[in-house]
């Protein structure tokens, strides 16, 4: 019962097809020759043959004699379905018409179910969701994943996500500090540890530099936002001390807040975005491109990167 519903459009088809064939045949075809011309005398036949034939030699001597073979070529076809209309000519009553059309629709719908399984499904193609992979780049000491996303209007932005190996963590509780394999990195060095040289490069020919601030989800809500957006503030600052990026080059920061709804697909062996160390490189735009709308889409369906909606915020504010 399951196959028969899902494959009723299958076996409408075929049943339909099948039947309308036949009963058409069977019922839209009249007899060419009526019952009381068939029966006609000698003579006239005779007569009617001699002239036939007359006419034949006429015909075959003009200049149109090939529409008069191509006549008689489809004429000699034709005899078959007057045949053929002969013996449906049995089936005269209503409840024949009806078991022949039940007959045949039975077999066609038979054969369509046939056709379907043996032809049909060993062909079909499955499909899968598709999920896109972010363009990666393993680093010492940090990770970046490059993205792409349009803003309402269409207009793309282009960014590369820097990420430092869950090895750098924000000091849980802290705004101020991070720490290295589970030791606080002391102040002086803050810069230009967590914005070495393969950072540098990366942030290098950025349009615009956004300097994120995250909170794990332990604590209060309220807390870990206002903690968030301090880290958030703390990043660009230390982005601005390490001089990675020209003057000219705008720097804001974005808070997501709380790390309410972990992704447990994009914690891996080097990444962990509970309270990670995030800067993020605009490298492209198109004139006029809102660059928060362009970069919440380009975060969103990446498989190596949670989505905004897994925080709790999502507040971009230009710092400089």
């Amino acid at each position: 019962m399951p196959d028969l519903i899902a494959n009723l459009v299958w076996y409408v088809a075929g049943a339909f097809g099948a039947g309308f064939v036949f009963a058409w045949i069977a019922c839209g075809k009249a007899n060419r020759v009526p019952a009381g011309v068939a029966i006609a005398t000698g003579a006239t036949g005779a007569a009617l043959a001699l002239a036939d034939a007359d006419e034949d030699v006429q015909e075959r001597r003009s200049a149109a004699g090939w529409l008069w073979r191509g006549y008689r070529a489809y004429d000699r076809g034709a005899g078959w379905w007057d045949r053929l209309a002969w013996f449906f000519g049995l089936f005269k009553s209503n409840a024949g018409v009806a078991v022949l059309v039940a007959a045949t629709g039975g077999a066609a719908t038979y054969g369509a179910v046939q056709l379907h399984e043996k032809v049909v499904v060993p062909h079909k193609l499955e499909t899968a969701a598709i999920e896109v992979q972010p363009e990666t780049r393993q680093m010492r000491n940090s990770t970046v994943f490059t993205i792409e996303g349009k803003d309402l209007a269409g207009r793309r932005g282009t960014f590369d996500v820097v990420v430092l190996n869950k090895s750098f963590l924000w000091v849980r509780g802290s705004a101020e500090d991070l720490e290295k394999d589970g030791a606080t990195i002391p102040r002086g060095m803050l810069a230009g540890a967590a914005i070495d040289d393969e950072v540098r490069a990366a942030l290098a020919d950025a349009k615009e530099v956004i300097a994120v601030g995250t909170a794990s989800q332990e604590g209060n809500a309220a807390d870990e936002v206002a903690r968030a957006d301090r880290r958030a503030k703390r990043t660009a600052a230390l982005v601005v001390d390490s001089d990675a990026v020209g003057r000219d080059v705008p720097i804001s920061t974005l808070n997501l807040g709380q790390y309410r709804d972990p992704c447990t697909d994009c914690e891996t062996g080097g990444t962990s975005w509970q309270r990670p160390f995030i800067i993020i490189a605009v490298k492209a735009m198109d004139e006029g491109t809102n660059v928060g709308e362009a970069l919440a889409d380009a975060l969103t369906g990446k498989e190596s990167l949670p989505s905004p909606k897994s925080y709790s915020d999502f507040a971009l504010t230009r710092y400089r």
